[in-house]
């Protein structure tokens, strides 16, 4: 029977998922201003706040939002290092070190330089996706069948009959392994109030549960049904590897 190397898989797509992840980071990076296209996606996030008076218009705007606030918390935040945006931090309640108090209403407002509203676009979220899924398309017809995880997971894929998989079979192949996230992208995009990202605060505002509870078991399905049910029922050949007549083998070079 033909091994499953269920646990090299994983880890290799893990390694591969994250460092590509973070070439996306550092590829925008230069792009990025913090103003309204900001920074996403860092291995470590932090950020640096200091207590700010609320003007007249502000405590009026949270009080229409359910928070009657005098102050509020002007945070600069960084991603790996690198300054991703200010944000504008008002909470219902304060604890007695001055922070945000469990269990308070909390809201956070995206700012410019200005101190003015501005609604924030997060390139490397956009991108990621796409640079995941053209570098595992490279590296692999590159590397002969491997990635970076792959080779230090030491397993290549290969040919059914054993030889080289052309370019368009191991795009072929990784479009097929990715088809449940790329669907589940192109639905946030055109529909992104029912993006995964949307779950919790759909259900704050009191969105059709019901709904919300069908996309996240109709995608939850989808990925038993693609990535784990064929661990079980073919012992690992994969179906996007069924079709595309290509397998995954361990290599020892």
């Amino acid at each position: 029977m033909e091994p499953r190397h269920f646990w090299r898989r994983i880890i290799a797509v893990l390694i591969d998922v994250f460092v590509l992840s973070q070439l996306t980071f550092y590829l925008v990076a230069p792009f990025v201003n913090g103003e309204r296209v900001r920074l996403s996606g860092g291995i470590y996030q932090t950020a640096s706040c200091k207590t700010v008076s609320l003007t007249d218009m502000s405590r009026l705007y949270f009080k229409e939002q359910g928070i009657n606030a005098q102050s509020g918390s002007l945070c600069n935040s960084y991603q790996n290092g690198l300054f991703a945006g200010s944000y504008l931090l008002v909470s219902s309640e304060t604890n007695e070190e001055g922070g945000i108090a469990e269990g308070a209403h909390t809201i956070s407002t995206p700012l410019d330089s200005n101190g003015m509203d501005v609604v924030p676009v997060y390139p490397v979220s956009l991108l990621n996706p796409l640079v995941i899924l053209l570098g595992m398309i490279l590296l692999t017809w590159v590397w002969k069948g491997q990635t970076i995880g792959k080779k230090i997971t030491r397993i290549r894929v290969m040919s059914s009959e054993g030889g080289r998989l052309t370019l368009f079979k191991v795009a072929r192949r990784e479009v097929l392994k990715f088809a449940p996230s790329i669907a589940l992208f192109l639905f946030g995009v055109f529909l992104p109030q029912y993006a995964l990202e949307q779950v919790v605060p759909n259900l704050q505002a009191g969105a059709n549960i019901a709904l919300v509870l069908g996309l996240l078991g109709g995608v939850t399905f989808a990925y038993i049904l693609w990535w784990v049910a064929p661990l079980l029922w073919w012992n690992g050949r994969m179906p996007y590897d069924r079709i595309n007549g290509s397998t995954v083998e361990r290599y020892y070079n």
